[in-house]
């Protein structure tokens, strides 16, 4: 699925691109529920979570009519479940992770008009607050992405010299955590619609604001290469789906 090139790129400085890697199929269930998902949300009926808190509509890190996020809904729609949960996505997280690869958290992401906010330095690792062993962001772009409607930028990593994880601290104007607060501008990635960037949960990076007329949508799918329990219940973290992968690997 992926060139030697690009998992080299993966664990040498954290990150990869893999443009126009989704189905006409696959871009178009995305579009369809990001698309749901917002206008419920402007109705004030937001579709209710299937793994969080029973009642619970947005997590903390959105910013309502600005920067919505949508945690874990793709069992509400067939096509974008099956993508999520599906043999190419297993595949990438097969081959980027080197193990059997288990669905973690899913979220829909996306940034409205004009105004649609940036999104600060971090490392996906910050979020989890318990030891445990880094995992797989799939990016994808379900527009085209670039520096003007709020992409990704990545600050290059050797992730197998590398797996630490800064301090964050929580940002209360701008909802999110910080890991870094240098001066370092980080790698543009542009990327055009059905393109997935693969980056370790350790590997710094931010988003900018959308400042196009239109809105920015991306699907944030992240995968462990084993389930992640927490350490005071055993229990699983979020969630641990099991991944299809080839029968060759």
């Amino acid at each position: 699925m992926l060139s030697t090139e690009q998992i080299h790129s993966f664990k040498t400085r954290g990150y990869c691109v893999m443009p126009h890697v989704m189905s006409a199929e696959q871009l178009a269930a995305a579009r369809e529920a990001a698309d749901a998902l917002v206008a419920a949300a402007a109705r004030d009926e937001p579709y209710p979570p299937s793994f969080l808190r029973e009642g619970e509509s947005y997590t903390a890190i959105t910013k309502a009519g600005n920067r919505l996020f949508f945690s874990n809904r793709c069992e509400h729609f067939p096509g974008l479940e099956a993508f999520v949960k599906g043999e190419l996505m297993g595949t990438i997280a097969h081959e980027l992770l080197g193990a059997q690869p288990y669905l973690f958290n899913e979220q829909m992401v996306v940034k409205a008009p004009q105004h649609g906010d940036s999104f600060a330095w971090h490392q996906d690792s910050g979020y989890i607050k318990f030891a445990h062993r880094p995992y797989l962001t799939l990016w994808c772009a379900l527009d085209d992405a670039t520096r003007h409607n709020g992409t990704v930028y990545i600050i290059p990593r050797d992730i197998e010299a590398d797996r630490s994880v800064t301090p964050h601290a929580w940002d209360t104007a701008g909802a999110n955590l910080v890991g870094y607060h240098g001066d370092e501008p980080g790698e543009l990635v542009e990327a055009p619609a059905g393109s997935i960037v693969a980056f370790s949960s350790v590997t710094l990076h931010r988003t900018g604001a959308n400042t196009t007329d239109r809105p920015r949508r991306a699907l944030v799918c992240q995968y462990t290469a084993e389930p992640l329990l927490r350490p005071d219940t055993g229990r699983a973290h979020n969630r641990a789906v099991r991944m299809p992968v080839p029968v060759a690997a």
